[in-house]
């Protein structure tokens, strides 16, 4: 065993080198793919696992099936609880072990069944697949221009390095408490987001409502369009000579992205239009797609083109920190399509002066302030969790870069 397949991180009660295997000498039963055409949808039959499949934790609800007669044909390459399904194409690479709640299920012609020999660890083979060195081999026996693939052939010959079986099985074992850790932060996630969502939609129909500081009620909302909320401001300036900070907005309430040190030699246009910081602007062809957004001081001096209008806050009426809730919210995105006429997208246009018709019902600025804290409040938590994730995420793959060789 040559010493570059050592990992820099071990167990310390582990000293025995690294072996390399074929795929195909540590599984019991031949690498295979599964149906060619499993037909239509047949409730009560048997689910088949699609490459598609594998981007999430397998479930059998989230499965299709096929007819009980084409299963027979196909029973050589059934799977069950313990097997690897390996993704051949599309998603080359993506793998995910079939869970316990799925006893029986086949595969099609896009994904091929590990199924290990007894003294091998799924788990463990399963982040071996995802190690640099297996990706990167994978990639380079993989065929196809547009349509990736690797085939069987490839696939069985691929080599993985294995050490002794109780340090797999430690290995395996850690790396699952840390994917347990992820699991429970991102369902903390979910819930969290769900929470807001659904307090949102009580705060904005009135079920909730908040109280002054002194205990009293605020007044009540008042339905009010956006021009009474909302001004159109063009800063038109000429476009300029040297490059520049150029702005765009994401679809989905995604917000401003930029496009820094932009050649003013990529724009036909010989007027521009400057963005401050809390601007709302909006994209007038995506708008229906959800590209709105309140500009931040990053995006202060920006510049759009002109179709990519700038609106101030009337602050006596309502401010940048609660209109952000309302831009999010999917009533507005219903609305913001129906005053986007046409087909689809640079054909749908927003008309400017239909958007400033809009009606919203909204609260004293008091009670607009104590909305925008609590939301506000909601989403530093989600936020926070959310880093959680991703931290977990990056120790993983620091795991995964020295466990591994």
């Amino acid at each position: 065993m040559i010493a570059e397949l050592m990992p820099s991180l071990r167990f310390k009660e582990f000293t025995q080198e690294f072996e390399l295997s074929k795929l195909e000498d540590i599984v019991q039963k031949k690498i295979s793919y599964g149906i060619v055409q499993a037909g239509p949808h047949v409730e009560g039959g048997m689910p088949y696992i699609k490459s598609k499949n594998l981007n999430n934790e397998l479930r059998v609800i989230d499965l299709d099936r096929t007819s009980t007669e084409i299963a027979k044909k196909y029973k050589r390459s059934e799977v069950g609880p313990g097997d690897i399904v390996f993704s051949l194409r599309g998603n080359i690479g993506v793998s995910r072990i079939v869970p316990d709640s799925v006893s029986v299920a086949n595969l099609t012609q896009g994904t091929a069944r590990l199924s290990l020999k007894a003294g091998f660890s799924a788990k463990y083979i399963q982040e071996e697949l995802r190690t640099s060195r297996v990706k990167n081999r994978i990639e380079a026996i993989s065929k196809g221009s547009t349509f990736q693939e690797i085939s069987l052939t490839d696939l069985r010959t691929v080599k993985v390095a294995i050490p002794e079986k109780a340090e797999q099985q430690k290995i395996a074992n850690f790396l699952a408490s840390v994917d347990t850790k992820i699991s429970q932060l991102t369902e903390k996630y979910h819930l969290l987001k769900g929470y807001k969502k659904g307090v949102m939609q009580q705060i904005f129909s009135q079920q909730i409502r908040f109280k002054n500081d002194d205990g009293s009620a605020f007044p009540e909302w008042e339905v009010k369009t956006f021009d009474e909320l909302l001004t159109l401001n063009l800063r038109k300036v000429d476009k300029p000579r040297k490059e520049f900070l150029a702005l765009g907005v994401r679809s989905h309430v995604k917000g401003v992205f930029h496009k820094p040190n932009f050649s003013p030699d990529k724009i036909a246009m010989e007027e521009l239009y400057t963005v401050r910081k809390d601007d709302l602007v909006l994209s007038i062809t995506f708008a229906w797609e959800g590209a709105i957004a309140i500009a931040s001081g990053a995006d202060d001096g920006g510049l759009v083109s002109h179709r990519f209008p700038t609106f101030l806050f009337n602050r006596e009426e309502t401010t940048p920190e609660f209109f952000k809730y309302i831009i999010s919210s999917l009533k507005l995105r219903y609305l913001l399509g129906n005053i986007s006429p046409g087909g689809a997208g640079r054909n749908r246009v927003l008309n400017k002066g239909d958007f400033l018709k809009i009606k919203w019902g909204i609260p004293s600025l008091k009670e607009q302030q104590k909305i925008a804290q609590f939301l506000q409040s909601l989403d530093k938590k989600i936020d926070a969790v959310n880093e959680q994730i991703e931290q977990t995420k990056l120790f993983k793959k620091g795991l995964l870069q020295q466990m591994f060789v």
